[in-house]
């Protein structure tokens, strides 16, 4: 009894601690990626991206009602932050029933010692692996589908400890619900039902191996029949019959379950009744279809209808590719180049980059850059751990070590080989394999099994006995090598608190827009985090958010068109369904022969002329005009030349050339993002303010557009001036006043990579006006503009990552203090920025002190021809001929039959007796 006490001590405290470690670095807001939507449509219960998750979206609901704090994102978070502590306690459980299965039962002190350590070590490992502690601190759903996977585990071997009891059968109907629970939150709950068949085997039969395969095929059946199976045929069984089909089905089932139990066909009872609870757990998503029929304002692939339904299930819009056609998948791929073989890309990148790299990042360490493998990280402590848990498991208990097998190549491995990922992915994928980490972990909670049984054997030869102060200084030992160590080194890089950017980047966005703004946005991050401002803060809701990546859908397009604040387009509703708007990257052969048909190449200029189109057309580069209106043009034309000091005319129209954006077995052809493009901004008529991301790359800004494009801080704003590059007020205004910048100059708070490269974007809007200023002589305002970005973005805890920013900023502080030359000029590191410091000085119009340092760079790089030919350019515009001959003449004596360097010799020796 005291054991068993200890054992709910250790329970608890597992689940405790990690609480309370989670609760410390959880997100205090919003973070970057889907948790921006997921929050929103929680808050509103709307409709977010395929498949859904529905079940999380009502938990999400929930939480967002609780009493504590007052933001609603932080609420939301506490879903994972609690899916994973208790993720912890159920795989500390699992351990201590794995070692008990092993024993067959625990009798004495030393053996309930042994599971209770190892289920310590195992799951306090896992707790602070990196990808599971990340996940754990932000409103995503991989926490909570970890959860499940865990339940799974747990149940099934409380199952297979009470099997000889009666009503045993209730934890594998608990198991089935679970499944069912589990689709409604994500996919990958399914992958943990071979473990949960082999432990059911294993108590149920003898092992033989005709049986084994047996079992696996029936395994086999039941993953297909609940996916694709129930996930995706039920609803198409709604598209054939009407929804009589599944209530049908349902009403069958149930029916089936009460004859079974009735007759006592356990068997058959069993079945059915499992099926029955999946579907229970599963009816979940029909709160993503009587949400849509609502029209919520996010609403993505408006399943309000059996058809779109379908097509929300299948994931349509994302698209599809073979999970067999390797070949096809490595030469596709936009890198797949640099891979030798369709086996080199395999191994090389879906395998060792893609999961390997991964998996050792949790047991091996992870470096900095938070790309490669750090080996001093971690020392591979774990891993060895690890392997040495899977060594003692499969040599004292081979069953159960090949269940845990079995779970951690289905959800490592096996996913690799079903997803076939091209190369390059837009992120990384780690959040992915977590389950196969939590295998891998139940090893490294056994490996302290293993210890004491090696201690044992060499003890037992001795002819002494294990004595239990060895026990707990070998678990002291042990947890502090392993987890404690994993939490030291791992705590600074997941401590989200006091990281705001997520919010405060779409804040400074949405407040860069003047009122009733249409804002083109490009993917998840500089979209997700608006809509939860918009939908749950209720910030700038007049502003429009128009996803580009969105924008080659149909549903999407009719939302903008007919939802508030509406978009202005012109359309055809018909022409729309007619036409079926598709993405042009998943273009096939057969879309590519429909599209030509669609018409001939227009040879107008005017993109009226082609509104009656829709969707991809054939296109060849061609200029597009669009008139300005009087009013518009006088009020713009003002605000340029009181920037620029010039008494440019107004403008009547602009003109600009666009390319076609696809060109594919021989069709040039728009996608329908840059139609809708063009149809938005002609139909728009100037009226209201249009602005573009900066995080939308130039591709999709419509070729020559971009010249029409004035930065205004995080977004650029569509003007009629060519290369109006900022309107020094706004910059100024948002930048200096509107702006939020929480923590940047926080170095107690921590920010990953991607992020450091986005924040670089606040510098770019502080030098360009910097710049403006510089050009004007104004140096005190450039001073003052430089030295307000170094205090609200520090670079000490955000230092320069972009190699132009870093020369940029020493230009403009050599222009505002030349007696900083001095020491760049005496920091040889500096070498190989001096040439593009150079280039910068002579843009700023600072000739001289960028011949000093062109002269540097020239000394540190004597053969290199474009350092010689910027420093002759400095040269000639300081007047200063004696140097340039000086150095063409080194320049000749190592390269004597450059006939251009001859010439130019000539020239300037001609030049200077001219001069005489």
């Amino acid at each position: 009894m005291q054991m068993k006490r200890f054992h709910k001590i250790a329970a608890v405290s597992v689940f405790a601690f990690s609480s309370i470690i989670y609760l410390m670095t959880v997100a205090p807001t919003l973070s970057f990626w889907d948790c921006g939507e997921f929050i929103a449509c929680s808050y509103k219960m709307a409709v977010p991206h395929p498949p859904g998750a529905p079940l999380f979206l009502l938990l999400g609901r929930l939480f967002s009602m609780l009493p504590i704090g007052s933001d609603i994102a932080f609420r939301v978070n506490l879903i994972s932050v609690f899916s994973s502590s208790f993720t912890v306690l159920f795989l500390y459980l699992s351990i201590v029933h794995l070692v008990r299965e092993w024993k067959g039962k625990l009798e004495n002190k030393g053996d309930w010692l042994t599971a209770i350590f190892s289920g310590v070590i195992g799951s306090l490992t896992f707790a602070f692996t990196h990808s599971f502690w990340f996940n754990s601190a932000e409103a995503e759903v991989y926490a909570p589908s970890m959860l499940f996977t865990s339940l799974l585990v747990w149940l099934i071997l409380v199952w297979a400890s009470k099997s000889e009891e009666e009503g045993n059968e209730r934890y594998l109907l608990m198991i089935a619900y679970m499944v069912g629970l589990a689709l409604g939150v994500h996919l990958l709950n399914i992958l943990a039902i071979p473990f949960v068949a082999m432990i059911y085997y294993y108590k149920k039969f003898d092992f033989k191996v005709e049986s084994f395969l047996i079992m696996t095929a029936i395994t086999g059946a039941v993953m297909l029949f609940i996916y694709p199976g129930m996930v995706k045929w039920i609803p198409k069984m709604a598209m054939t019959l009407g929804w009589i089909g599944p209530i049908l089905f349902f009403i069958a089932v149930l029916w089936g379950s009460w004859w079974a139990i009735s007759n006592k066909k356990s068997v058959f009872a069993l079945i059915l009744t499992s099926v029955l609870l999946i579907s229970v757990g599963y009816s979940s998503y029909t709160a993503i279809y009587l949400r849509s029929g609502l029209n919520p304002t996010i609403d993505e692939n408006n399943p309000e209808n059996i058809e779109n339904f379908i097509k929300y299930m299948e994931r349509e819009q994302y698209g599809d590719h073979s999970i067999l056609d390797r070949t096809q998948v490595w030469k596709t791929s936009p890198n797949g180049r640099q891979y030798k073989s369709v086996s080199d890309f395999v191994w090389n990148y879906q395998i060792n980059k893609m999961y390997v790299r991964y998996f050792l990042w949790q047991f091996v360490g992870l470096s900095d850059d938070e790309a490669n493998v750090d080996f001093y990280q971690l020392w591979a402590l774990p891993l060895l751990l690890g392997l040495l848990g899977m060594y003692w498991q499969f040599r004292r208990d081979p069953k159960h070590a090949l269940a845990v097998l079995a779970l951690f190549v289905m959800t490592g491995i096996a996913i690799i080989i079903y997803l076939n990922q091209p190369d390059p992915q837009p992120r990384e994928r780690d959040y992915s394999y977590v389950g196969s980490f939590f295998a891998f972990s139940i090893w490294v909670g056994l490996g302290f099994a293993g210890v004491m049984d090696l201690l044992k054997d060499l003890l037992r030869k001795e002819g002494k006995e294990l004595k239990t102060s060895l026990s707990y200084a070998v678990f002291v030992v042990l947890l502090l090598a392993v987890p404690v160590h994993m939490l030291a080194k791992n705590y600074h890089t997941h401590n989200r608190s006091g990281n705001y950017v997520a919010w405060d980047y779409s804040y400074n966005m949405l407040m860069s827009c003047e009122p009733n703004a249409i804002l083109f946005t490009n993917g998840d991050n500089d979209t997700f985090p608006l809509w939860y401002l918009q939908e749950v803060e209720n910030i700038r809701k007049d502003v429009r958010i128009v996803n580009l990546s969105l924008l080659n859908t149909d549903w999407y397009i009719l939302q903008l068109k007919d939802l508030s604040p509406k978009v202005p387009m012109y359309i055809n509703k018909n022409n729309l369904k007619k036409l079926g708007l598709i993405n042009l990257s998943l273009l096939s052969d057969e879309h590519i022969r429909q599209i030509r048909k669609l018409s001939s190449k227009i040879p107008s200029v005017y993109i009226e002329n082609i509104l009656n189109h829709l969707g991809p057309i054939p296109w060849d580069k061609q200029e597009v005009r669009l008139s300005i209106p009087a009013q518009i043009a006088d009020t713009m034309a003002a605000a340029y030349r009181n920037t620029y000091k010039t008494n440019k005319q107004t403008p009547a129209e602009i003109r600009f050339k666009v390319k076609p954006a696809i060109d594919y077995g021989g069709l040039s052809a728009l996608r329908t993002q840059d139609y809708m493009i063009l149809n938005i901004i002609t139909a728009n008529r100037w009226k209201r303010p249009i602005y573009f991301a900066v995080t939308v790359p130039q591709s999709n800004m419509l070729s020559e557009l971009r010249d029409y494009m004035r930065m205004d801080g995080l977004v650029w704003r569509l003007v009629p001036f060519k290369n109006w590059q900022i309107s020094p007020k706004n910059l100024q205004k948002n930048l200096l006043q509107v702006y939020r910048y929480r923590n940047l100059d926080n170095p107690d708070v921590y920010y990953n990579k991607n992020i450091l490269s986005l924040l670089q974007n606040y510098r770019s809007g502080f030098i360009q006006l910097a710049e403006y200023y510089i050009h004007n002589n104004d140096y005190e305002n450039a001073k003052k503009v430089l030295k307000e970005m170094d205090e609200k973005v520090s670079p000490e805890v955000i230092p320069i990552t972009n190699y132009q920013l870093r020369t940029v900023k020493d230009a403009f502080s050599i222009a505002i203090n030349p007696s900083l030359l001095d020491s760049v000029l005496e920091d040889d590191s500096n070498n190989p920025y001096l040439p593009i410091l150079g280039e910068q000085l002579l843009r700023l119009r600072q000739s001289r002190p960028a011949e000093k340092v062109l002269e540097k760079a020239y000394e540190l790089n004597p053969a290199n021809p474009r350092v010689l030919g910027l420093l002759l350019n400095t040269y000639d515009m300081n007047g200063n001929d004696s140097s340039a001959v000086e150095s063409l003449e080194q320049w000749l004596r190592m390269h004597p039959n450059d006939k251009n360097a001859k010439r130019f010799l000539a020239s300037i020796k001609n030049r200077m007796e001219r001069k005489k």
